[in-house]
C-alpha cells in the first residue's frame, strides 16, 4: 500500500467525490419521488446518513480486496450481501419505502468508487515497485518491466472519463432541475460546491501521477521537491476559478447567457371531427364446437404431465437457487478467507490505516514534511564515506554488493532523520547515529550495518531482513 499523506488524501477525494454525488443525485431526486400527502417517502435523511456511511464502509472493503488480491467476481457478492442486510434493516427499522432507492444508489456508489479508486490503487502499485529506484536502474527497470505503468495509464484513462462524465451528468440534472421549477437546498448546495472542488483535485492528481510515470521512465523520481507548496498553489488555482465562475454566474456578469422559451403563435384554430361511434352487427352462424370437434380419449393423464412439468420447473428453480447460493456463501469459506480471519490480518490493516492517519496529521501540521525527498546533502556524504572505505578495505564483490544494498536503505533512515530534525555529523558511526533516534528498531539497523561494514562474512539473510524491516518500520511509520 501507498504510504501516508498521499494514500490517505487519495482514499478521502475518492469517498468525497462519490458520496458527495449520490447526495446531491439524491436531494435532487426527493422532490420527484416522494409523495408526502399520501405518506410515500422514498428519499428522506435515513438515506442520506446510509449513503454516506456506505461510502466509507465500500471503500474499506476495496482497500482489504486490493491489499489481499481478491477476484473481481467478489465485488459482486458483497454488493448483493450489503443490498440484503441495507433491505432487511430498513424492514426492522419501519422504513419500508427507502429501499426502493437505496438499492439502486448503493449500487451506483459502489461501482462509482470502485472505478474511482482503482486509478489509484494501480499508481500504488507503480511506487511499490519502482519507488526505491531512480536514474539508470528506474529507466532500465521500465524500458523492460514496465506493466505496473502500463496498468495504471489504462485504468487512469477509465478513471479519468467518469470524472470526465459525472460533472456534465450533475450539471445537466441542476438544469432540468430548475427548469422544473424546483428549488435547491441549502444541503444540495453544500455538496455540489464539494462534489466540484473534489473533481478539481481529482485531475490536478492524477496529471501529477501521469507525469510520474512519465519521469520515471526518464529516470527521475521525486522531481517535485516542496508539495506543500503545490498544495498551496491547488488552492490558489481554485480560488482563482472560482472567483472567475462567480463572476460569469453573476447578475452582472461579463458573458450573460439567458434561456427564453420560444413560443410559436396560433392563428388558426383546427379542430377533428370524430363520428359518433356505430357498433356493427355480425351475423355469423351459431357453430357447434362440441360436435364439430368431438373429445379425444387421453392415452397418458393430464395429471401425468402436470407432475413431469412442475418436476422441470421446481428442478429448475431449485438448481439456480443453489447455484446463487454457492456463487454468493462458498467464498467466504475458502482457505484463503481462512487464513485472513486467522492471522487477524482486519485489525492489521485497520491498524495500518490509524499509522496512516497520524502521517498525514504529521504533514499536515508540522512544518518539516515527513516525505521529504531522498537524497539529502548528509545522506550523499555518508554514501560517499563508504565508497571510499570500500575502496581502501578491498573487500571481495559481494560484501561490496552487500555494502552498497544496505547503505542505500541507511541513506533513506538519514533523509528520514534529517526531516524529523535527527541530524546526522560525519563524525558519528552508524550506531551512535540510530541511538539518536531513541527506537529499538533504529539501534538495530545500526549495529547490524556495522557489522556488516566491519565484518569480513556476509549478512545471514535473516539478519539482512531483519535490517530492511526494521528501516521500512521507522520511515513508514
Amino acid at each position: 500500500m501507498a504510504k501516508g499523506f498521499n494514500s490517505l488524501l487519495e482514499r478521502f477525494l475518492v469517498f468525497i467525490t462519490v458520496t458527495s454525488f449520490m447526495l446531491v443525485t439524491a436531494s435532487l431526486a426527493a422532490p420527484l419521488f416522494n409523495e408526502p400527502a399520501i405518506g410515500k417517502i422514498i428519499i428522506n435523511w435515513v438515506t442520506y446518513i446510509v449513503i454516506g456511511v456506505s461510502g466509507l464502509i465500500f471503500l474499506l472493503i476495496q482497500q482489504i480486496f486490493a491489499h489481499e488480491k481478491i477476484k473481481n467476481y467478489l465485488h459482486i457478492v458483497v454488493v448483493i450481501f450489503y443490498e440484503i442486510i441495507t433491505v432487511v434493516i430498513c424492514g426492522l427499522t419501519g422504513q419500508m419505502n427507502l429501499p426502493y432507492a437505496l438499492i439502486p444508489f448503493l449500487l451506483v456508489e459502489y461501482v462509482l468508487e470502485y472505478v474511482i479508486n482503482n486509478a489509484f490503487l494501480y499508481h500504488d502499485i507503480f511506487i511499490e515497485e519502482c519507488g526505491n529506484m531512480e536514474g539508470k536502474d528506474l529507466e532500465a527497470h521500465l524500458f523492460h518491466n514496465n506493466l505496473s505503468a502500463i496498468d495504471f495509464g489504462a485504468k487512469e484513462k477509465v478513471g479519468s472519463s467518469l470524472l470526465t462524465v459525472l460533472p456534465v451528468a450533475l450539471f445537466l440534472f441542476i438544469f432540468i432541475e430548475l427548469r422544473t421549477g424546483h428549488k435547491i437546498s441549502l444541503f444540495a448546495l453544500t455538496f455540489i460546491l464539494l462534489f466540484y472542488i473534489s473533481i478539481f483535485f481529482n485531475f490536478f492528481i492524477l496529471g501529477l501521477y501521469k507525469n510520474d510515470v512519465f519521469f520515471g521512465f526518464l529516470g527521475f523520481r521525486n522531481y517535485i521537491s516542496d508539495k506543500r507548496r503545490l498544495f498551496r498553489s491547488v488552492f490558489v488555482i481554485l480560488g482563482a476559478a472560482c472567483i472567475f465562475g462567480s463572476v460569469l454566474a453573476s447578475d452582472n456578469a461579463l458573458v450573460k447567457i439567458r434561456i427564453k422559451e420560444r413560443t410559436v403563435p396560433i392563428s388558426v384554430e383546427q379542430g377533428m371531427l370524430v363520428a359518433p361511434y356505430e357498433p356493427m352487427e355480425f351475423s355469423n352462424p351459431a357453430i357447434d364446437f362440441a360436435k364439430a370437434f368431438p373429445e379425444r380419449k387421453r392415452i397418458i393423464p393430464e395429471w401425468f404431465w402436470d407432475l413431469i412439468f412442475g418436476i422441470i420447473k421446481w428442478g429448475a428453480v431449485g438448481a439456480l437457487t443453489i447455484g446463487v447460493l454457492t456463487f454468493l456463501i462458498k467464498p467466504f469459506f475458502s482457505a484463503h478467507w481462512k487464513q485472513f480471519w486467522k492471522e487477524g490480518r482486519l485489525l492489521k490493516f485497520l491498524r495500518h490505516i490509524i499509522s496512516e492517519l497520524r502521517q498525514f496529521l504529521r504533514f499536515a501540521f508540522t512544518r518539516t514534511a515527513a516525505d521529504t525527498p531522498y537524497a539529502t546533502v548528509q545522506s550523499k556524504k555518508f554514501g560517499e564515506d563508504i565508497k571510499a572505505f570500500l575502496k581502501k578495505a578491498g573487500r571481495s564483490k559481494e560484501k561490496n554488493a552487500e555494502i552498497d544494498r544496505l547503505t542505500k536503505l541507511f541513506m533513506k533512515l538519514i533523509d528520514w532523520g534529517e526531516s524529523h530534525e535527527i541530524k546526522y555529523v560525519q563524525t558519528l558511526a552508524p550506531a551512535e547515529y540510530t541511538a539518536l533516534f531513541k527506537n529499538e528498531k533504529a539501534d538495530l539497523a545500526g549495529q547490524l550495518f556495522e557489522k556488516a561494514l566491519y565484518d569480513k562474512n556476509i549478512l545471514t539473510s535473516e539478519e539482512e531482513k531483519t535490517f530492511i524491516d526494521s528501516i521500512k518500520e521507522i520511515i513508514c511509520g
